[in-house]
């Protein structure tokens, strides 16, 4: 699933937003489960994605794909061809395959300086960045507040349209170390789209390398 998110620019492959509605009381259930609760290469999952500049971990589900590399390339083409000079920093991409089975699922995790941002309201600047994740160009509701690993999340429930196909998205974003750090989870059931949140139970964050 391609989506180049320009910060302040509507030059994005998005995916039109749905009324919440759509996806009911299954986003309900999936939010109320974890906040509740304090070419491409299949990934050894043995050890964690960590990031030591920004000092977090996480452990993301087994048998996925790794299109980090693939995406990043498509992202520097498309910001190129545009000139875009700011755009979100793509960290982690994971997809379980075609996007039109009933089991796909993706994970991303990207990064913007918080400071790039003038909304003064932490809250809102996070549910904009929640909103750039999704590949829309701004927030419809107020996001949910969790703590995980010590950090305060704001959680973002979001039904995404592509093609014929429905997805559910829930949207982790967090303030560390001075960027907006988001974990997006995106799937065309509600079972997988909830064991996907399952996975922000391994979040841990430590102190980044060099300070």
């Amino acid at each position: 699933m391609n989506r180049v998110m320009f910060v302040g620019s509507n030059s994005t492959c998005q995916r039109p937003l749905l009324r919440v509605a759509h996806v009911g009381l299954l986003l309900i259930v999936v939010l109320s489960t974890a906040v509740g609760q304090s070419g491409a290469d299949a990934l050894p999952f043995s050890t964690a994605y960590t990031n030591h500049s920004l000092g977090f971990r996480y452990m993301p589900p087994t048998g996925m794909l790794d299109k980090t590399s693939t995406e990043r390339q498509t992202i520097q083409a498309k910001s190129a061809a545009l000139n875009a000079k700011r755009v979100l920093r793509l960290l982690l991409a994971l997809e379980s395959g075609r996007d039109d089975s009933p089991a796909w699922h993706s994970v991303t995790i990207e990064a913007y300086p918080r400071n790039a941002i003038s909304e003064q309201d932490d809250l809102k600047a996070e549910a904009q960045m929640s909103a750039w994740v999704a590949g829309v160009s701004k927030a419809e509701a107020t996001p949910k507040q969790t703590i995980i690993s010590g950090q305060t999340f704001a959680v973002s429930l979001l039904a995404l349209q592509e093609d014929r196909t429905r997805k559910g998205a829930v949207i982790w974003t967090t303030i560390h170390n001075g960027e907006l750090l988001s974990f997006a989870f995106v799937a065309n059931s509600p079972e997988r789209l909830n064991e996907l949140v399952q996975t922000m139970k391994t979040v841990e964050f430590f102190e980044p390398a060099g300070k």
